[in-house]
């Protein structure tokens, strides 16, 4: 079963597709995402709200993408946060971990938080 001490796909319905489209397999995020996302709730030391995780290909964020990409591949997630002092907190937190795929959006207000084996570097982007 995939879990941590603070994240469960069971009680974390998040954490896996949410789409309720028909043929939805509401993949979860892989165990060594999770692992990653335990370390920064570890070291961030406050709660954290997981606001997507994995995707399936009919997920509407999904559709569009020839290729999957980091949700798809399950390898994902998206944090709530509050503002920019949490967010770039986490994003520190988070690249000392292993994510290496990080993006703020205030005005969301969430944070993604991925994984990319084939990069060996940190990737940035705006939303």
């Amino acid at each position: 079963m995939i879990k941590t001490k603070n994240f469960n796909p069971e009680t974390d319905i998040k954490l896996c597709c949410t789409c309720g489209e028909t043929g939805c397999d509401k993949r979860s995020v892989k165990q060594m995402a999770l692992n990653m996302l335990q370390r920064v709730r570890d070291e961030y030391g406050l709660p954290m709200t997981v606001t997507s995780g994995g995707r399936c290909p009919l997920h509407k964020s999904e559709k569009h993408r020839s290729v999957p990409a980091d949700h798809q591949k399950c390898l994902g997630v998206d944090i709530r946060i509050t503002g920019i002092a949490m967010g770039t907190k986490l994003a520190a937190i988070a690249g000392k971990c292993g994510f290496n795929a990080i993006a703020i959006n205030l005005e969301l207000g969430f944070i993604h938080l991925g994984y990319r084996p084939e990069v060996n570097k940190i990737v940035t982007w705006q939303y």
